[in-house]
């Protein structure tokens, strides 16, 4: 961060397209670590990857899956983890919380989507079959040897609940950012 504040506007990061949660993520710890740096697009991070690791690019923030190889082969260094506590996959790097960034903390999740007019008990019955699959320890730890750490959401209605709060939540952020709908 002092590095990136020393050389405003000089160091540049890899944007694994506009909007998703790594560029969302970066975007806010620029603004809350004051740094001025450039975001050079690309289509999704295979794309920019060998750029980042040829040190064409100052940094990017990555899914756990996809740096975790580079971390543990020494290509890549990770500084900080975006997550509520530290990883048990790579347990001396500190969360930006730790870092004193803890507003540029935006954690990512996933939710199981079916078309707007399946009937409920379709609903329901995915939603049960997805959370007993959450529960199945050979999947947990598959998934924690991702750096996925599941839990069920809950009923599909608190679901929906959560995407609209989230909605509202990402279109103040995107317009404080300057980021259009594309």
């Amino acid at each position: 961060m002092a590095l990136a504040r020393s050389k405003p506007g000089k160091l540049n990061y890899l944007m694994p397209g506009l909007g998703t949660s790594m560029h969302l993520n970066t975007e806010l710890l620029k603004r809350a670590a004051n740094m001025d740096i450039v975001a050079i697009p690309y289509k999704g991070t295979p794309q920019g990857l060998p750029q980042l690791l040829q040190g064409d690019l100052a940094f990017a923030m990555l899914p756990l899956s996809t740096a975790l190889p580079y971390i543990k082969s020494g290509k890549l260094k990770a500084l900080a983890v975006v997550a509520a506590k530290r990883l048990d996959l790579i347990p001396n790097v500190p969360t930006l919380a730790e870092e004193g960034y803890s507003q540029a903390q935006v954690l990512s999740w996933y939710a199981l989507l079916a078309p707007a007019r399946t009937p409920g008990p379709v609903l329901d019955q995915l939603n049960h079959a997805a959370a007993q699959a959450l529960r199945d320890p050979t999947i947990q730890q598959r998934l924690e040897d991702l750096g996925i750490y599941p839990e069920a959401a809950g009923s599909p209605a608190e679901v929906d609940r959560m995407l609209k709060a989230e909605s509202r939540r990402w279109e103040a952020s995107f317009v404080e950012m300057k980021l259009e709908k594309q």
